[in-house]
């Protein structure tokens, strides 16, 4: 293995809780990443396992695939995060440590009292943290039962009995709620349906906010941010993660 696929290994690597990922390059079979989780569980003695992920995600519940190296073949964990505790099992329910950034920014800008709409809400990071933030009510909606189960062990692990989870099909659970002061639809292989739907469900009058992740593709020197905005209409827009080259997930803050 070259020095430059040994430095990219390190970068990949995730703590979730109690249990470290290596992101599992192309090139590199999981079998060769075992001493890399040895050295892992030598130099933190608080980590107990460790797993591979491969790249990109499946299905509708959008679950990567993962491969155990090392230490307890166990999958649940406790994950802190912006003040806040998630029990989750991440072979079971979508987790990106790349979005810590926005469950923090996004519920940072929750007004106290808003109603608050989470279309595709996993194991409740948006909405667990929007209701500690000051939020009212929230909708948390997601057709992963195990997505749904880790949300209801969470909002008793935060004290957060003003999140409602829902199980099903936000794009059809939504046309039962009241409308929102906030939506938010992080789902960007969706974005253009989740954006009609949320339009619908949204307050509006001009203070009312659709934080949409889109799925933007872009020429050589266009910038994905630009992009979104002019697409969906946004007032601010920031990249989550390059996907590929020219393909970016950006999220979108849409004023209504």
């Amino acid at each position: 293995m070259s020095s430059r696929q040994r430095l990219e290994i390190w970068k990949r690597i995730e703590t979730i809780g109690d249990i470290a990922v290596i992101g599992i390059p192309f090139d590199v079979s999981p079998q060769d990443l075992v001493p890399f989780a040895e050295q892992i569980m030598k130099d933190n003695p608080h980590v107990k396992s460790v797993w591979g992920r491969l790249r990109g995600t499946e299905g509708d519940y959008r679950l990567s695939h993962y491969v155990h190296l090392l230490g307890d073949k166990r999958s649940e964990t406790i994950y802190r995060e912006n003040g806040a505790s998630f029990f989750l099992d991440f072979t079971k329910v979508f987790f990106s440590q790349t979005l810590s950034y926005e469950h923090n920014r996004i519920p940072s800008m929750v007004r106290k009292g808003e109603v608050v709409i989470n279309m595709f809400s996993g194991y409740g990071p948006f909405s667990i943290l929007s209701l500690l933030k000051g939020a009212g009510k929230v909708y948390s909606i997601d057709l992963n039962p195990f997505a749904y189960y880790y949300t209801l062990v969470n909002l008793e692990l935060n004290k957060a009995y003003g999140v409602i989870p829902i199980l099903g099909d936000a794009f059809k659970k939504i046309y039962r709620l009241e409308e929102a002061d906030r939506i938010i639809c992080p789902l960007p292989e969706r974005d253009e349906e989740a954006f009609e739907v949320a339009k619908q469900k949204v307050k509006g009058k001009g203070n009312s906010f659709i934080h949409l992740f889109a799925r933007i593709q872009v020429k050589k020197g266009e910038d994905p941010r630009k992009v979104a905005m002019q697409k969906f209409k946004g007032e601010f827009a920031r990249i989550v993660r390059s996907v590929k080259p020219g393909l970016y997930h950006v999220v979108v803050d849409i004023r209504v």
